[in-house]
């Protein structure tokens, strides 16, 4: 998914003698053509070797233009951040070449920052909601089983199905409050961090009580988010 930053910017002199700086830079490729110079930078790759997270940056005569890629709406704050970050990097650097006015740049912060603090307080207030209601509806259901237990054998066939939907609503749970993907990619960077770099993913999994294909799961978002890196 690629989201794009667009912003007002008037060049007011050529960029031969700021490309060298912004070559040092570590991109990954730049190129000049139509005179828009075109800086490229690929962050991370997916198991098989192929650009997952990335960016390109076009200084134009008149414009600036940020393209990025985008791995998940998950990530679509940190990743706007990020951004936001290189961005104001950027605009330090070209300043010298460029005349990028307060007022075309103000519409985009005041944007990025409104909507960061309305995804973090609706993210919040979404998950809490989730997670009462699933505790209420568990307890309502743990309630009704206990009293079950005390009734009849007429009452067997209820019975049954009270305890299989306590026992997917006590999944739920624990997976709401258990391993998330944050944390199991804690415990896989620090496996790797502690074992030279390797890792045995059905030794991890074992270990860890999960399922291999979680344990791969896990494994690749450290790779896609650029946190490890796929030996060649």
């Amino acid at each position: 998914m690629e989201e794009i930053i667009k912003i007002k910017a008037k060049r007011t002199k050529p960029l031969k003698d700021l490309t060298p700086m912004l070559g040092a830079l570590g991109f990954t490729k730049l190129s000049y053509t139509k005179d828009i110079l075109t800086l490229e930078k690929i962050e991370s790759e997916d198991l098989s070797g192929k650009p997952y997270l990335f960016y390109k940056i076009e200084l134009g005569p008149k414009s600036i233009v940020i393209r990025y890629m985008l791995s998940s709406p998950e990530r679509r704050m940190s990743r706007s951040l990020e951004m936001g970050l290189l961005s104001l990097n950027l605009f330090r650097i070209i300043t010298t070449h460029y005349d990028v006015g307060v007022s075309s740049v103000y519409p985009f912060y005041y944007a990025l920052l409104n909507s960061l603090s309305e995804a973090l307080d609706k993210e919040k207030l979404e998950s809490i909601s989730e997670l009462n209601a699933l505790k209420t509806r568990h307890v309502s259901l743990d309630k009704k089983y206990k009293d079950l237990v005390r009734s009849s054998e007429q009452n067997a066939r209820i019975l049954v199905e009270t305890e299989r939907k306590n026992e997917e609503l006590n999944e739920r749970i624990r997976k709401m409050e258990g391993v998330n993907d944050e944390v199991l990619q804690e415990r896989l960077f620090e496996w790797v961090r502690t074992h030279d770099g390797e890792i045995n993913i059905y030794d991890f999994a074992k270990i860890n009580s999960l399922p291999v294909g979680r344990a791969e799961q896990g494994l690749n978002l450290l790779i896609k988010n650029g946190y490890i890196k796929r030996r060649s």
